[in-house]
């Protein structure tokens, strides 16, 4: 557990649209960030989970971690995944170093069993996310 007393850096917006869980978010962010993320996206979570759901993640700025925030979030992923978590779809709206963002958040999800994509617009992402949910509807 983190054992500091740093404000939270960047910013973070969750909304439900659906079966949707919808977070924006705006970095670079601190592990404090994290924490906070993972405060707030639970409530959201304990809402989506007793059905099939997924996420559209929409990243400004510099979305990047520190390693401790990376592993972090890495676990918060795990989590979500037992909860009924099926897919995520990430789109990079006005990013920095793109590539370098991409890169930096294919390792994240690497590590973890989640299906995921990039996608260059949020109405793209959506209608994969819906085809996802639906898919894990029918063989359930």
């Amino acid at each position: 557990m983190v054992n500091r007393n740093f404000p939270a850096h960047g910013a973070l917006k969750i909304t439900i649209e659906g079966n949707l869980l919808v977070i924006r978010a705006q970095g670079p962010a601190n592990t404090e960030m994290v924490l906070q993320y993972q405060r707030e996206v639970q409530v959201y979570r304990e809402q989506l989970c007793e059905n099939a759901w997924a996420s559209l993640i929409l990243l400004t700025g510099e979305p990047l971690l520190p390693p401790e925030a990376s592993s972090m979030m890495v676990e918060s992923i795990k989590q979500a995944e037992h909860m009924n978590l099926v897919a995520t779809a990430v789109v990079f709206v006005d990013v920095q170093y793109k590539s370098i963002s991409e890169q930096f958040w294919e390792g994240i999800y690497q590590r973890t069993t989640l299906k995921h994509a990039f996608f260059e617009q949020e109405s793209i992402a959506k209608e994969w996310l819906r085809q996802e949910v639906t898919r894990r509807k029918e063989t359930i």
